[in-house]
């Protein structure tokens, strides 16, 4: 019975190190994004991800200008929460319209560029819903 005891609260302690380790990063991802948000500047913020079953998965935030250019990309990729947003400097200066191309091979792997178009479908939404807000006025 002591054997069960133990097992239970290893798994127990193992859960609430997950819990804590989401919260943490999920905190440094929202003080990213909203650090983004607050530089300003016109343009348009795209956030994709890339799930993986096995493997690294991949968060990619870019900032696009109103030409459609990216001006910065942030990539978040790894197996633990400890993972953290570097710079992807290979994206700068791609337009949306080569990131849109489904089969295009980029400078990263498959996870990195199907991320990226993630970021643009979404950066095109936001583009459709401003430009409906506008037609409306």
């Amino acid at each position: 019975m002591d054997t069960w005891v133990w097992v239970l609260l290893a798994v127990g302690a193992l859960w609430i190190s997950q819990m804590v380790g989401t919260h943490v990063q999920m905190s440094h991802y929202r003080s990213v994004l909203g650090g983004i948000t607050r530089e300003g500047g016109k343009g348009y913020v795209g956030a994709g991800n890339a799930k993986a079953r096995l493997g690294k998965g991949v968060i990619l935030i870019m900032i696009s200008d109103e030409e459609g250019v990216i001006k910065r990309a942030l990539r978040m990729r790894g197996m633990t929460v400890f993972a953290r947003f570097e710079e992807v400097p290979d994206l700068v200066g791609m337009t949306l319209d080569e990131l849109r191309e489904e089969g295009r091979e980029g400078p990263y792997e498959k996870a990195t560029m199907l991320a990226a178009r993630r970021a643009v479908e979404q950066i095109d939404r936001i583009q459709s819903e401003k430009a409906g807000v506008a037609a409306m006025n």
